[in-house]
């Protein structure tokens, strides 16, 4: 059951500009003909842009406008109509961020009870200290690529699925994260062939097309809900994403580990 067919796998697309913008107005229950007049276009226009023409700017800050989107929907759709960007190769980002001062400092963060690793946008990681690789066990077989960890093929031997209490929040939160660096680096080898491998997967599949929702940090105070994968203790972590040192092509997320915070919900096995 967790693999889908092929022939749906191959229905699902890197994001493009057009099919993103029908998505929203699909999910906003909308004509072609409502969106044209939300926009001050023809409804001709709006098929056009659906089926790939490329609109100009202030055309497609119009439909920003017009569907409200949120701040990270909106920050999407610009980069989507944007050039694609180049996504370096991941030898090249872990020789920028495995310094000397900066492996030290991911030691420090063990000894104060910190979570730290530092990622590319497809969530390869580039470096971690030991504390992270303790609380998500089985990451290696996983090609240390956290997406993969989350979303293996096979459901009943996923890694996260041991440690993760409110797994299909988290997944649609990670679907979320996703979503931005597929479009930003749609043309980069290494992004379609992790998308390749993650739409096998059923569930992916579920949250990639059920919602369009979009991520490219996590809320204040939302908390993740884990279970300490050596005593059986579940906890809870508040987790800082950003984009390292103004670049966009590396991320740093820290998390402090706590008591559990709110819900008491089984493991979603």
């Amino acid at each position: 059951m967790p693999i889908i067919d092929d022939s749906e796998a191959d229905d699902l697309q890197m994001p493009n500009l057009g099919a993103w913008l029908r998505r929203i107005r699909v999910d906003q229950r909308l004509s072609r003909a409502q969106t044209a007049q939300r926009v001050a276009i023809s409804e001709t226009y709006v098929k056009q842009i659906e089926n790939g023409y490329r609109p100009t700017r202030e055309v497609l800050e119009c439909f920003i406008k017009a569907f409200e989107m949120s701040y990270p929907q909106a920050r999407h759709t610009r980069e989507l109509w944007g050039p694609p960007a180049y996504l370096p190769p991941i030898d090249e980002l872990r020789s920028r961020i495995n310094t000397p001062g900066r492996i030290e400092a991911l030691a420090h963060m063990d000894k104060i009870g910190m979570l730290c690793v530092y990622t590319d946008p497809l969530w390869n990681v580039l470096s971690a200290n030991e504390s992270f690789y303790s609380a998500l066990p089985g990451l290696d077989t996983a090609g240390n690529n956290i997406a993969v960890w989350f979303f293996c093929i096979h459901r009943n031997s996923r890694p996260a699925m041991s440690v993760t209490l409110e797994w299909d929040h988290e997944a649609h939160f990670h679907v979320g994260m996703l979503r931005g660096p597929f479009g930003l680096y749609r043309t980069s080898p290494r992004a379609q062939e992790l998308f390749d491998h993650l739409r096998q997967d059923r569930d992916f599949r579920r949250f990639w097309n059920n919602d369009i929702h979009v991520a490219y940090a996590r809320q204040p105070n939302e908390f993740a809900h884990l279970r300490d994968p050596a005593t059986g203790e579940p906890y809870s972590i508040s987790i800082d994403i950003a984009e390292f040192a103004g670049t966009r092509d590396i991320r740093v997320c820290q998390a402090f580990r706590q008591p559990l915070i709110g819900p008491a919900t089984p493991l979603n096995v």
